[in-house]
This record gives structure tokens, C-alpha cells and sequence, in this order.
């Protein structure tokens, strides 16, 4: 959501932090393997974090076919196939071709493959809907064709019903409908909807299939033709790739079609198979091999025992009663632990005791639908399967009790219903620590609290002190429209001396979800939005508001228990989140990085987003216009007496303490519309004229208007600028702007008023000014200095962000 942070920011932090831990980017030893036994990072573990299902990369037959290669061939043939290729390449498609009885491409690797498939196939005219899960590498491609223009859409997991309704609503629009998804999913191990595909392509002409099945090649299916294929043979409006790299133990990736003149143009024209690199003699020599495997009734056998494994591996789940959220379909299991703190643990645990598995993680999952993803092999034993999951058991509660998370909490991040036979596992002794030295209060309204006792945590930080949040809740109440009802919670987290250790505020609100996205991308959401209103919009729980600025989480670092009582406040915020219905987390704003508390916040499912800047004025050592313009720059003196004080004699300007014309009023909010319909910085909803009558009559706000003087005998003319602006203690606090654009670029009527609201702070004994987001520019030659500001986030639901990033790129492609 953030204008300045990228998914790679988000990416970063999150691994590198595994990284802190031990558990990711970790190495072997140099000593020779043969099976899962590895030495990593200088321990003795068995693996169970590899995707060779079969065990085939320790075959003779495999390595004594890739050393023949290279005494033929050398190390590597460095030519483009668009030229030449290695007899070798004939010889392993011909028996590629018999595997999946259908024609077939070899790429150097599976991701190649979708680069060289999805721009041939996918035509200017066509659409392609992704499944929300599909691989990375398949959504790599797309991007391809969204930069031709190519109307693409994110459909939610496995949503057959969705799809079918989509591609009656883009049948009359789009010559082919491509709709991708995987096989086997990578992370949760669940499987593609075959017969139900299958049966659409039947009934809709322009429906067409793409499916990487890279997790299902060799286990599944005649001749191991995987999962896809396992019952059906390939439709004549399908495409398939799968990767010759996982279970078929030899690199590369192979495009399966249903007609012979798909695979001639992707193999005639395909980017990658013009221009790249080839497979190198070695995977050839090997893939021939396996290939050779694969077509024996050998390979029966082997899948059989790999089966073999898998059951006694679900069997072993069961009866230690671990919360499994895989489906059955492949070699992949995934149990589930909700937030990332405890899956760091229990790996890091799994290593001490030997056994090495994956962490399942942000972005590949929710963030708090982080879990242990482990793989089964044919090489495991029954005895190192039962002793990995047994272990699993053993750590599972004592991880648990460390990181206070329950087996209710996880089964419900993952919305599934609690079995009736679990064993709950509640952190008792943390939850009695917590009562004796820590309690949490919260209050749905400010008027049940202490006036006195919130403003000596919150007076002078921005708009929410006590009287600020009052008029808040009193605007956002009652309304017609749904943005314009927010609820309010206030938490207050206490220790036995009744000193607050933590505290905040949130509300629940409608909000855009390209609120911080840049304007070309709010530009063509609301395009849209004048048929759907509330397109990509989401219900959000947010520490602070829309329209307040500043740190609204309050922590007592000074204490010894404020990690303790920000938990307590990460429990109530996560059930408030579900009270409300929220599909996102946002707690904002921060200044200033913390360490400790950056961990903290990554353990417990949120990921930081950096914000635009925040501009500030620290302090007014000043005492009028004189002394203000010398302590300005020399550039910025200037730029103040070329575009603000050469006019200054032009404008009116008043002060309004309170007002209740309603006339005046509704001239204001006119005003204030003005400024709303052409700025797509800040992209949220219009605020309610109910909010502009209220801050008219209060007297905490005062109002500066300017009005360009009339020349003498011309009729009076009206104001052409308003600003609201909070008084609080020691602290001047403009919120709300309101232009008339006509002689705006004339007069600079922004600048003027910028100019007027700093000498009214003055005015008013404020001893700093908060001047808020964007225009950092004008600001600065002012005098005020930006403040980076970020805020964490979690997102139970990715759905609306992905297809948010969907149209960022057609944004940034120009389509």
C-alpha cells in the first residue's frame, strides 16, 4: 500500500531477519552425500527439504550418463538452438514425447520455459486469468504481455464457480481465455482442479488451459507424466510445463502441448529458444537416462514406494496430532504455526535436533499463515520419517509455551475448525505472568477514559488528543455512507503501579486500497470506480485514523515489561481484527527505527511499509514575519520574496475561531472538493461535510481563509483558500486544505497560505508546527524538515493487494 515501499523492501526485511536467525541462506559441508543425510552449516541433519521426490540424482545410471556427456560433449555446447543444437536434445524430446504421448519443447529451466511459452501463446486479443497461488515463475511471464496490453486478472485459489462467471462475462470480449494455475501448489501442497477444467474447456470454445506441473512430473501418472495428466490425456487447448529439475532429478525444463503447431511457434519463436543458453551436455546426458527410467516398468515401483512414504507420513501426523494444513495430491506437508515467530523457533529447533525443514513464509504464504513445509522422499525411512515427526510433536508445545501461541489460534489463522481430539496447548505460565504484572484495558469510546490520563501520554503529538478524538467519534457516526462509520477501540496496557506501559488507539474504516499507490494507478482504479464504487477497497484496522498524522502507538521503552505489553496489544489488536472483520492491519506512524521492536513486529505477522515523509517545523524561535524570514536560507528568502511576499499585499487573511454560516460553510467544503478531485497522492475517500460543520464550531480548530483583495469599483469576491487547523498543547496542527484552482497558479495561493498558517502557529504560542504529507518541496523552503515515517502492516487476506499490483504494472506499461 506504501507509495515508496516495493515488494522487494517487504521481501528483504523478512528473509533477512531468517538470515539473523540461522535458519535461511544456509550451506553443506563439502563432505559426499547419497541420500538425505547432510551436513549443514557444520551439523548432521536429515533433509527434508528436497524436491527430488524420487531420489533419482544418486542413480548411476543418471551420473554415469552425465560423465558420458561431458567425455563426448565437454562441459557445455555454447550455442542458441535457434542454430544448433546437441544431438542430444533430439534423442531426450523424441522420448519426452512417448512420456507424455504429446509434443513437446526442452528449456534450459521451467521459468525459461514460461518466458519462451506465455508471450507466444497469449495473444494481443486474448485475457489470462491467474490463479492466485500459481508459481512465481508462471507471473513472471505474464508480465510480459500485461507491458502488450493484455487484460489480465488475479481469480481467488481454486475458485472454479468464479472462473466459470468470468469467462461468461470476458467470452464476447477476448478470442481465448487462458487460465493458469499449478499442478501440485509449492506451499500448501493442494492440487489443481483437473475434471472441473477439463469439463469447462468442453463447454466454453474460448477457455484455454496453461498449468505448470513441476511438483507432480514423475510421481503422478503413466510413465510419471504427472498429476495433470494423470487421468486425462492432454487437451487440444492446453499447454503444460513442467521442470525436469525436481523428482526427474536433471535440470531443465520441458513445454508439453495439445497440438503440434503450438509447440513448433514456441520452439520456432519462444524468446528464451532464440537467444538463450541451451541445457549443457551433463542435464542432457542425465535427463536421457531419467527418461529412460521413466519409460521402464521401474518407475511404477518407485512411485509406489514414494507413495508408501507419503501415507505412513500422513499416518505419523495424525497420531501426533499435529495441525496439518496440506492436502493429500503430492510429496509436499505443511504444518501450520500462524505467525512467523514460531515457525523461526521450531525450526531453529528442528536443526538443533537434526533435522532439517523449510520455513514456510512470507511472500510465498500470508504472514500469518507462516508454517513448516516439509517434503517426503522415496530415500527417507520410515524410521527417520517417524523420528522427524515425532520430534516435530515433542518441540511443537514447548515452541509454543515460549512464543504464546495457542493450537486454537493457529487452527483459526488458517480458518479451520478446531478437531474435537486436539490437544491445547495455552501458554498458562505466561498468561499468569501477564495477569500479575500486566493488565489490558480497553474502552470503545474516549469519554470512558481519563481526560487527564490520555492527554499526559498523547497532548501535543497530533489531532487525537482527548477533545480532538471526541469531535472524531461524534463526525464518524450515524452516516449514510459506509466510509463514513468508524468504529473506535482504545487500549491501554498497565502495570501493577497503574503506569500505562503501552497504549493507542484504532479505528475500523473503508479504505482504498491504492491509497498510497502512485496517481496513474488511482487514476484507472477510479475510472472504474464510477460503476463500482467500492472497487479495491477493504476494511482496515488502523492505529491513528485517516486524518491523523503522528505516532498514535504509545510505548514506555523505559520499562522492563513493554515487549510484554506490546504481545498483550498485538493479542486484542488481532481479536479486534476479527470483531471487525478487517481485512488488513495497519499501525502507523513511526519515526525512528527500534531494533527490538522491529523484530517484534516481524515475529508477530506484520511487515514495516515505509511512508511518504511527514514535515515538521521543531521549534519557532521567532517572534515575527522579521525574525522568521532571517532564519530561512538564503535560497529559501529568495523563493519567499519572489512567489509569497511580493503578493502578500494582495490576500486578505482571517483567523475564524468558530462559525456556524452555513452558507460559509458549505463554501468551504466546496473548497476543500477542489483540492480532493485533483489529488491522487493521497488516494482515500472524500471526508464528510458532517466532519467541516463540527471543526466550524469547535473551538480547539481555528480557520485561516484568504480572500484576494478586490480592485476598487469590482464586486466582492470570495475566499479562495481555507485551512483547518488544530490547536494543541504547544503544537499547531493544519489537517485540512481547500483551494479555488482558478488563480491558484497566478497568485500561488498554496505557497500564501503555507506562509500565513506558520505565522498564525506563531500567533497562537505553538512551539511546533506539524505540517503533514507531500508538497515536501514548499515546505522545506519554510523551514520544515522531513521526518521518514513507516508503519506496519498485516494482511489476512493478500487477494486485493496482488490485484492491486496486477494494475500497478498495466499502470506503469501505459495500458
Amino acid at each position: 500500500m506504501s507509495k515508496s515501499n516495493t515488494f522487494y523492501d517487504t521481501v528483504d526485511q523478512v528473509v533477512s531477519y531468517g538470515i539473523d536467525k540461522g535458519i535461511l541462506h544456509l550451506y553443506t559441508g563439502n563432505q559426499p552425500f547419497d541420500g538425505p543425510q547432510l551436513i549443514v552449516n557444520g551439523r548432521d541433519v536429515i533433509n527434508f527439504g528436497s524436491c527430488s521426490y524420487l531420489g533419482l540424482e544418486f542413480d548411476k545410471r543418471l551420473k554415469e550418463s552425465a560423465r558420458e556427456a561431458i567425455e563426448k560433449y565437454g562441459t557445455q555446447f555454447s550455442e542458441s538452438r535457434a542454430y544448433v543444437s546437441l544431438g542430444l536434445y533430439n534423442e531426450l524430446e523424441n522420448l519426452l514425447e512417448q512420456i507424455f504421448d504429446a509434443p513437446c519443447v526442452i528449456t534450459p529451466t521451467t521459468t525459461l520455459g514460461h518466458i519462451a511459452n506465455i508471450p507466444v501463446l497469449v495473444e494481443d486479443g486474448d485475457a489470462v486469468i491467474m490463479d492466485q497461488q500459481v508459481h512465481n515463475s508462471v507471473q513472471t511471464a505474464v508480465q510480459l504481455v500485461k507491458a502488450r496490453g493484455v487484460h489480465i486478472e488475479l481469480l481467488r485459489h481454486n475458485r472454479v464457480d468464479l472462473l466459470e462467471t468470468r469467462i461468461r462475462e470476458l467470452r464476447h470480449k477476448h478470442k481465448k481465455i487462458w487460465y493458469m494455475a499449478d499442478g501440485i501448489y509449492s506451499m500448501f501442497g493442494d492440487c489443481t482442479p483437473v475434471d472441473a477444467i477439463y469439463s469447462l474447456m468442453d463447454k466454453y470454445a474460448e477457455l484455454y488451459y496453461y498449468v505448470d506441473d513441476a511438483h507432480g512430473m514423475s510421481i503422478h501418472g503413466k510413465h510419471g507424466r504427472g498429476f495433470v495428466l494423470s487421468y486425462h490425456a492432454i487437451h487440444p487447448k492446453m499447454a503444460m510445463t513442467t521442470s525436469l529439475n525436481k523428482a526427474f532429478a536433471s535440470g531443465g525444463g520441458v513445454l508439453v502441448y495439445g497440438n503440434k503447431e503450438m509447440a513448433r511457434k514456441v520452439g520456432t519463436v519462444g524468446g528464451p529458444l532464440l537467444s538463450s543458453g541451451p541445457m549443457q551436455p551433463s542435464g542432457l546426458g542425465a535427463a536421457i537416462a531419467a527418461a529412460r527410467i521413466h519409460l521402464s516398468r521401474e518407475i511404477i515401483l518407485m512411485q509406489d514406494e514414494l507413495k508408501d512414504n507419503i501415507r505412513f507420513a500422513s499416518l505419523m501426523l495424525a497420531q501426533y496430532k499435529l495441525p496439518v494444513i496440506s492436502k493429500p495430491g503430492g510429496a509436499i506437508f505443511f504444518v501450520g504455526v500462524s505467525l512467523p515467530k514460531l515457525g523461526h523457533n521450531l525450526v531453529r529447533r528442528m536443526l538443533d535436533a537434526g533435522f532439517y525443514v523449510n520455513l514456510g513464509v512470507f511472500p510465498t504464504v500470508p504472514m500469518k499463515q507462516t508454517g513448516i513445509r516439509f517434503t517426503i522422499t522415496r530415500l527417507h525411512s520410515y524410521r527417520e520419517i517417524e523420528s522427524m515427526i515425532a520430534t516435530l510433536a515433542e518441540v511443537f508445545p514447548i515452541a509454543m509455551r515460549e512464543e504464546n501461541i495457542s493450537l486454537p489460534e493457529i487452527y483459526k489463522a488458517f480458518k479451520l475448525p478446531m478437531p474435537e481430539d486436539a490437544a491445547l496447548t495455552q501458554s498458562v505460565d505466561t498468561v499468569i505472568k501477564q495477569a500479575l504484572q500486566l493488565k489490558l484495558v480497553h474502552y470503545t469510546t474516549i469519554g470512558d477514559i481519563d481526560r487527564n490520563e490520555w492527554n499526559e501520554i498523547f497532548e501535543g503529538k497530533g489531532t487525537f488528543d482527548w477533545d480532538g478524538l471526541k469531535l472524531l467519534e461524534k463526525v464518524f457516526e450515524g452516516n449514510d455512507l459506509p466510509e463514513d462509520n468508524w468504529d473506535f477501540d482504545y487500549l491501554l496496557v498497565k502495570d501493577l503501579n497503574e503506569t500505562v506501559i503501552a497504549a493507542t488507539f484504532l479505528t475500523a474504516s473503508l479504505w482504498k486500497d491504492d491509497m498510497l499507490s502512485p496517481a496513474s494507478v488511482s487514476k484507472q482504479i477510479e475510472a472504474r470506480r464510477v460503476e463500482e464504487p467500492y472497487y479495491l477497497t477493504s476494511k482496515v484496522l488502523c492505529s491513528g485514523s485517516l486524518i491523523t498524522e503522528g505516532e498514535h502507538l504509545y510505548i514506555n521503552t523505559g520499562s522492563s515489561l513493554w515487549k510484554d505489553a506490546v504481545l498483550l496489544l498485538f493479542d486484542k489488536i488481532y481479536a479486534l481484527q476479527e470483531l471487525h472483520e478487517a481485512s488488513h492491519i495497519v499501525l502507523r506512524d513511526f519515526h525512528g527505527m527500534n531494533e527490538e521492536l522491529d523484530h517484534l513486529m516481524v515475529d508477530n505477522g506484520f511487515f514495516r511499509i515505509t511512508m511518504p515523509d511527514s514535515y515538521l517545523i521543531p521549534s519557532i524561535p521567532w517572534n515575527n514575519a522579521e525574525e522568521f524570514y532571517k532564519t530561512l536560507s538564503h535560497n529559501s528568502r529568495n523563493q519567499l520574496r519572489k512567489r509569497v511576499l511580493r503578493n502578500a499585499d494582495l490576500f486578505t487573511t482571517e483567523v475564524i475561531t468558530t462559525s456556524d454560516w452555513q452558507e460559509e460553510i458549505e463554501y468551504w467544503y466546496q473548497l476543500y472538493n477542489n483540492v480532493k478531485s485533483k489529488s491522487l497522492e493521497l488516494n482515500t475517500f472524500a471526508l464528510p461535510f458532517k466532519l467541516f460543520s463540527e471543526l466550524a464550531k469547535n473551538e480547539s480548530w481555528e480557520i485561516l481563509q484568504l480572500t484576494l483583495k478586490n480592485p476598487v469599483g469590482q464586486q466582492e469576491t470570495m475566499p479562495c483558500c481555507v485551512v483547518f487547523s488544530y490547536r494543541a498543547k504547544g503544537a499547531y496542527i493544519p489537517i485540512i486544505i481547500g483551494l479555488d484552482y482558478t488563480c491558484n497558479l497566478e497568485y500561488g495561493i498554496y505557497r500564501q497560505a503555507l506562509y500565513q498558517l506558520v505565522l498564525q502557529a506563531r500567533k497562537s504560542g505553538a512551539g511546533n508546527i506539524f505540517l503533514g504529507f507531500s508538497a515536501g518541496i514548499e515546505k522545506q523552503k519554510l523551514g520544515a524538515v522531513p521526518v521518514s515515517t513507516f508503519a506496519y502492516m498485516h494482511s489476512r487476506d493478500s487477494y486485493q493487494m496482488e490485484v492491486l499490483s496486477a494494475v500497478s504494472v498495466l499502470a506503469k506499461t501505459g495500458h
